[in-house]
């Protein structure tokens, strides 16, 4: 009698372990259904008016793309939890992040997009630009360019960027532009006057700026005054080309339409669309939006 008992005893031990694996294997099943970390959806601030909506909107793991009038805003409410990220301009965020001491912010990953800002000078003015590339190298080399960059921006924003020269196979040149820069004694760059923080007036009505710092430095390696000429931004070209002032030195773009009628020096800073998020977020840049 015991050992029947002991029988039916084993017999119902293994129906019992029997289940227990059948249960487990049940939800495990059940768990492949549910949504994981690579079907993670994400929401998107971007500022009204721009183009890095239209941007945003490209990516599949981003389910809404929300609109805000300003970028302080937008990285108020990604700052706080509400977004899982921003896009906007790389310069822009930076300066968004350094004066709203958004210190749980970062820029994540590489530019979406690339702009690359140089100086534009005339076509005929070889000398003179080759000059201006080699002050910019002098400056970026000895650390003058990072103690402005870091004023403005709080860091170096050439740091991490694949710099590439304008004419990499250009040739010394000897027309007589730059001795003519030189004969006058002084360098005139045009820029708007109204581009915070790269050119813009104060309170005190004094032009300032990182575009103005840059130029300035760039016109004593030359050995000559620094002129600033502000102007509307819409004749900047024409005005230029005829003569106006030597160069463009206000964050103007190098677009292949603009290479027709001017060339531009190496550039001096590299600008484009750019994801922010959180310090402690998943998401390492724009690839993780794909």
């Amino acid at each position: 009698m015991l050992k029947k008992t002991l029988k039916y005893v084993s017999f119902a031990l293994v129906l019992l372990m029997t289940g227990v694996l059948l249960i487990g294997c049940g939800s495990n099943t059940a768990d492949t259904g549910k949504n994981t970390d690579s079907d993670k959806k994400y929401v998107i601030g971007v500022t009204l008016g721009t183009t890095f909506e239209e941007e945003a909107n490209k990516y599949s793991k981003v389910k809404e793309v929300k609109t805000y009038k300003d970028d302080n805003l937008t990285l108020q409410e990604l700052s706080t939890g509400r977004l899982d990220g921003v896009m906007t301009d790389r310069l822009v965020g930076l300066i968004g992040i350094k004066e709203g001491g958004f210190k749980n912010l970062k820029l994540a990953g590489d530019l979406i997009y690339k702009e690359t800002i140089a100086v534009a000078v005339r076509q005929e003015d070889d000398s003179l630009r080759q000059a201006i590339d080699k002050a910019l190298s002098d400056i970026i080399k000895d650390g003058t360019y990072a103690k402005i960059s870091k004023k403005y921006f709080g860091r170096d924003i050439l740091e991490g960027i694949d710099y590439q020269k304008t004419f990499p196979q250009d040739k010394p040149a000897s027309d007589g532009s730059l001795e003519r820069v030189k004969k006058a004694g002084k360098i005139s760059f045009a820029m708007s006057g109204g581009y915070p923080p790269f050119n813009y007036f104060t309170d005190n009505d004094e032009l300032t700026g990182f575009d103005v710092e840059i130029g300035t430095e760039v016109a004593k390696r030359l050995g000559v005054k620094y002129e600033p000429v502000t102007t509307d931004w819409s004749g900047i070209l024409e005005g230029l080309r005829s003569g106006r002032y030597d160069g463009i030195f206000g964050s103007m773009a190098v677009t292949d339409d603009r290479l027709k009628v001017v060339d531009f020096t190496d550039p001096y800073y590299y600008s484009g669309a750019q994801l922010i998020v959180r310090n402690d977020s998943e998401i390492s840049g724009p690839q993780d939006l794909k």
